[in-house]
């Protein structure tokens, strides 16, 4: 695959650690697998690791003009694609651009075209090396994470089952903290935060808990691909107040059977690996 000699400006090495052990951003693995193997489709790929450039431009709030201008200077009679992980989307004008986005934040809280958001896959992370998927799961589900008036669908579920003998409800204390109720969980909530989805859903599936999706506008990965039923719970936030109902409804067999697909699809569609190859199959179909 030919990758164009982008600006160094736009190709920044991952800045940041997030979640804890997520030392490079899966834009970047992306950029790095394609490189390495000389894949080739008929789409132009545009090696800009948006999410590292943004937050290195203030999170989008500083002069961007260069890439908008190197946007511009592009051949409008090419086809291109890019990954990009940043949940507001991509921020430039490509009103006139023909490109594929593969997107993983699905939307915050800036105002972009739907086009900008591109088609939906994973929010994903790379694993914590200690990960255990076998522990006991007696809670039934749980939340660790910040809560606060940023985070409207967190609220209501701190309202709803904080005092609730079945779940674990907090304010973040600690990786460590959250790593072991995460094992300890049969479901792990995992409500929206700034962006439209949650790395929780990849990090559920990492530690062997089963996500509960909880959203306002869906953010559904690779729905022309599987069912994300058969891994996980779906839940609109106008229904938050039937989440026990729905967890204890589901039987030792379902829960099994959640688990079991859940680990096949983590590493088929959720892994670095197994993305970057679904995106590549997606580009040559």
């Amino acid at each position: 695959m030919n990758i164009e000699n982008t600006l160094k400006a736009f190709r920044a090495l991952t800045n940041h650690e997030y979640p804890p052990n997520n030392k490079m951003i899966f834009e970047e693995y992306f950029l790095n697998y394609l490189t390495e193997n000389n894949i080739n489709t008929e789409w132009t790929y545009l090696p800009i690791l948006w999410t590292n450039f943004y937050i290195g431009r203030n999170y989008g709030n500083s002069d961007m003009s260069d890439l908008q201008e190197y946007l511009n200077g592009l051949d409008r009679g090419k086809k291109y694609f890019t990954v990009i992980q940043y949940d507001d989307g991509i921020l430039q004008n490509i009103d006139d651009l023909d490109i594929f986005i593969f997107g993983s934040g699905g939307g915050g809280r800036k105002i972009v075209p739907r086009k900008n958001l591109g088609y939906p896959i994973p929010l994903i992370c790379q694993p914590n090396p200690s990960a255990d998927r076998n522990r006991g799961t007696e809670i039934l589900g749980s939340f660790v994470g910040t809560i606060n008036e940023s985070y409207i669908i967190r609220q209501k579920l701190k309202k709803i089952y904080g005092d609730s003998d079945s779940f674990i409800i907090c304010e973040h204390s600690g990786y460590k903290v959250f790593v072991d109720v995460m094992e300890r969980s049969v479901f792990s909530l995992c409500p929206r935060g700034y962006g439209a989805t949650s790395f929780r859903i990849c990090e559920a599936l990492q530690h062997g808990s089963i996500p509960v999706y909880v959203y306002d506008t869906p953010w559904i990965p690779w729905p022309d691909e599987f069912d994300f039923d058969k891994i996980g719970i779906l839940v609109h936030e106008n229904d938050i107040g039937d989440i026990e109902n729905i967890l204890r409804s589901k039987t030792e067999e379902e829960i099994s059977e959640y688990r079991v697909n859940g680990q096949t699809v983590y590493e088929e569609y959720f892994s670095f690996e197994g993305c970057t190859k679904q995106i590549v199959k997606k580009l040559c179909q």
